[in-house]
């Protein structure tokens, strides 16, 4: 599940494709990636039922069926996949493999999750090709590559990617020179006060951030569900290698449950059962969000009269429409360790059952 490519490489633009183009090159890949007795594509049929390939093979002198879905998904649940394999399933027929094809990533817990899924059906193998896979795949098939997304993809690629750079790195120094406080940071009286607080080298600990394409600021309007809202005030946090850190919702906070092995999850629905089961101890903790230079397209130190603090106009081009590149998590800092607020180690965390 965690394979990857063998060579530095942009990352495909999946979500550009259409869904029935994707399913195209699902099955160009599997075509020329393993040997047939027959592999149709049923999803170009329109009439699927839930299977958009379907494909048999001669093992050892028997016939294997396999069964293949493909969704063109930025972000997928562990629900979201086990109903791909039901939706296979719905035809009666019995697999002797399923495959998913799918254009995000995964986590271990969602692979292992749904592989239960399918040896609790009976299912003997299930095979998932994740969008590393598929890039993994394409590299391997430069024909096929080419075919989807163009021979110059590649060039348009490094261009855009040295746009970003120059971008971010302009925001950086811009940033850097007139957000923080320079007057604060020389005098060596404060230097322990910033290493427990890093925010306190700004100018302000509050920031407003604001979407470039918003037209509804100053006034509150209803958001979509699932989405967050085109401008909110937050709290600077720290910088980090590519941006700025905020805390995220400092005065509601947040939880992490966790079990006897250190493994954890994050719970931003107060009401979650979980809270109270005894087998996960509850950890306050604080949610960092990472919005890249790159990814603020300009800023107003003083903000308006309304609010008069920095106000960042951002992309809100990142996953499910944020601005965050990514969200992590850290332990408030005591006495045992130094005031410092501790990183929640990553490669722990995990999706409890509900």
């Amino acid at each position: 599940m965690n394979n990857r490519p063998t060579q530095t490489t942009n990352r495909f633009h999946f979500s550009d494709l259409d869904p029935l183009r994707f399913e195209d090159i699902a099955y160009e890949l599997l075509y020329v990636n393993y040997q047939w007795l027959e592999l149709t594509h049923l999803g170009r049929s329109g009439s699927d039922g839930g299977i958009d390939i379907r494909g048999t093979q001669i093992i050892d002198g028997k016939s294997e069926l396999w069964l293949i879905q493909c969704k063109r998904y930025q972000k997928l649940s562990k629900n979201d996949l086990t109903v791909m394999v039901d939706k296979l399933l719905q035809s009666g027929e019995h697999p002797d493999k399923i495959v998913l094809i799918i254009s995000c990533d995964i986590s271990a817990a969602k692979y292992n999750a749904v592989n239960n899924y399918c040896s609790e059906l009976g299912i003997p193998q299930l095979i998932i090709w994740t969008a590393t896979m598929l890039e993994s795949l394409l590299y391997a098939h430069p024909r096929i590559k080419a075919k989807a997304f163009g021979e110059d993809f590649e060039k348009e690629e490094t261009k855009k990617n040295a746009d970003r750079i120059k971008r971010g790195l302009k925001m950086e120094k811009r940033i850097l020179k007139e957000l923080i406080n320079h007057k604060f940071i020389k005098n060596r009286a404060n230097w322990d006060t910033i290493m427990k607080n890093p925010s306190t080298r700004f100018i302000s600990d509050e920031f407003y951030i604001r979407d470039v394409n918003d037209k509804t600021y100053p006034n509150l309007v209803e958001k979509e569900k699932g989405k967050i809202s085109p401008w909110f005030r937050s709290f600077i946090y720290d910088t980090y290698h590519q941006g700025l850190e905020f805390w995220l919702s400092p005065s509601i906070g947040t939880d992490i449950i966790m079990n006897k092995e250190g493994l954890w999850e994050a719970i931003w629905n107060s009401n979650d059962p979980r809270l109270k089961d005894p087998q996960y101890k509850v950890i306050p903790v604080k949610a960092i969000g990472r919005i890249p230079y790159h990814g603020i397209v300009d800023f107003s130190a003083d903000g308006d009269n309304l609010n008069p603090c920095p106000h960042l106009y951002c992309l809100f081009d990142q996953e499910d429409g944020m601005p965050y590149e990514e969200i992590y998590y850290r332990y408030y800092g005591g006495e045992k360790n130094g005031f410092i607020d501790w990183e929640v180690e990553r490669s722990k965390r995990t999706e409890f059952p509900k």
